[in-house]
């Protein structure tokens, strides 16, 4: 069972690989789990850990909100769930927007209503944050698809954070509060080549001739 993991020391190992780091001036400190090696969730809030059916650990995270509306402050919560997952490197699941679109083709994110998105892109890490809305209760949602190139492998990340209140929920800048509130903190050696096109890939594998 992945541990919680003093916070302090989280931030010293991953300084070269932090994305999102949780601003300091909150008034919850944050909690750390370790997810795999190298990769901690941390949130500023209730954070535990859950083992999914197939033994990957899942981070899951809560915490109460202030929603601003028309300068009138509402009440409402913020519920995560993150995980990881290493494997051989591929070049599809380093381009995220196609990883994405495969979802919503596989019928994976029914009654989801894609609002916004948000690309973050670099040879080593990308990211894209996708802003939706979904019904029967109205909510919204985002969904945070990262690929970390680490050695030879591809490390894949996945948070998705809901946001709930009692009555109307009025549209914010979501993506904000998981920048906000949590983070995954990375300690991974650098890819074998700093080009990811020209990284030997899985993809090239099932693509050569027998």
């Amino acid at each position: 069972m992945p541990k919680r993991t003093d916070i302090s020391s989280i931030l010293a190992i991953g300084a070269g690989l932090m994305l999102a780091q949780p601003a300091a001036a909150q008034e919850l400190e944050p909690v750390a789990v370790d997810l795999i090696p190298g990769v901690v969730f941390a949130g500023a809030g209730g954070v535990d850990v859950e083992v999914a059916v197939d033994g990957t650990p899942v981070a899951t995270f809560w915490r109460p909100l202030q929603y601003r509306h028309d300068d009138e402050l509402l009440a409402g919560r913020m519920q995560c769930r993150a995980a990881a997952q290493r494997a051989p490197y591929r070049a599809a699941l380093f381009a995220l927007e196609g990883v994405h679109e495969a979802q919503v083709e596989q019928d994976r994110l029914d009654g989801f209503t894609e609002l916004d998105t948000r690309m973050q892109q670099g040879d080593t890490i990308n990211r894209l944050d996708v802003l939706g809305r979904r019904s029967s209760p109205r909510r919204y949602e985002v969904l945070t698809y990262v690929a970390v190139r680490t050695g030879s492998d591809l490390v894949s990340l996945r948070q998705n954070c809901q946001f709930l209140r009692d009555g109307v929920i009025y549209r914010q800048n979501f993506i904000d509060y998981v920048d906000q509130y949590t983070s995954f903190i990375l300690a991974l050696p650098p890819p074998d080549t700093p080009d990811p096109a020209t990284a030997l890939s899985l993809d090239s594998f099932t693509d050569l001739p027998e």
